[in-house]
């Protein structure tokens, strides 16, 4: 095998050779959490980029997985264990996670913020009473905040980032959307989910809605799923960015030391 490991024609050539007759392409990814998929009807494997350098008996567990259609067979659930447990798995996720968001301190941030002065201080006011409330304030004193006018379907999203050795965040992107007034409950909700998040990175190192994640999330009393079902009321224009300034739940001045 060269150093590089197999090209994807290669795997592909050698799913074919295992009876894998169906597939018709292999695609390489460099993805932070999925390891494997199958789309298309089952005719393409999408596999991480760790995957190019996997022995022979991993690439044939793959070929069971693509051709076994009962997945509660015991020959599935084998074939995902040890495609799961390879253990030149491990080391490339790390090694893609720690390059996968940019490396900035949090005081610079990483977006354009479209949030007036009064609201980026009720932000702050409100994480700091969150951090106080749903996490015993073991999260940062301050994050960077920002509200973004450019979501169109996700709600927030963290940026992990490092400073030198140690893990930090970089932001929390915020929709701008989440400070209209009937969306009251799920700006909290959004926010408490990437502080769930700030969490299990700065906590435990990991990114993504994984278990701990999710063990995260519902110990700070938010959802514990990736996606937002509740109907959340959207902006007319883009350009129509709300200057409304929520009010914060009683007591924050306490629970969050003022200012």
């Amino acid at each position: 095998m060269r150093p590089e490991g197999l090209a994807a024609e290669e795997i592909l050539s050698r799913l074919h050779d295992l009876g894998a007759h169906r597939l018709r392409r292999v695609v390489l990814r460099r993805n932070r959490s999925t390891i494997w998929s199958l789309t298309s009807r089952r005719t393409v494997l999408n596999l991480h980029v760790a995957y190019r350098r996997a022995p022979d008996d991993v690439i044939a567990a793959f070929a069971v997985l693509a051709r076994e259609t009962g997945r509660r067979s015991a020959a599935y659930r084998e074939a995902r264990r040890r495609v799961a447990r390879w253990p030149g798995l491990a080391p490339e996720l790390r090694r893609i996670r720690s390059r996968a968001r940019p490396q900035r301190p949090p005081s610079e941030g990483v977006g354009h913020c479209c949030a007036t002065p009064a609201q980026r201080v009720y932000l702050q006011r409100l994480y700091r009473w969150l951090n106080h409330t749903r996490f015993d304030g073991m999260l940062p004193p301050m994050v960077p905040i920002r509200l973004s006018s450019r979501f169109s379907r996700r709600l927030g999203q963290l940026v992990p980032g490092m400073e030198g050795e140690r893990r930090v965040v970089a932001e929390i992107a915020l929709s701008a959307d989440l400070m209209l007034e009937a969306n009251a409950r799920e700006l909290v909700d959004t926010l408490v989910h990437e502080m769930a998040h700030a969490a299990n990175y700065l906590m435990d190192g990991e990114v993504g809605h994984g278990p701990k994640w999710r063990a995260w999330a519902r110990r700070a009393g938010c959802r514990d799923r990736a996606t937002c079902s509740a109907p959340v009321r959207r902006r007319g224009s883009r350009k129509a960015v709300p200057k409304r300034v929520p009010a914060l739940p009683e007591g924050w001045r306490d629970a969050a030391g003022g200012g």
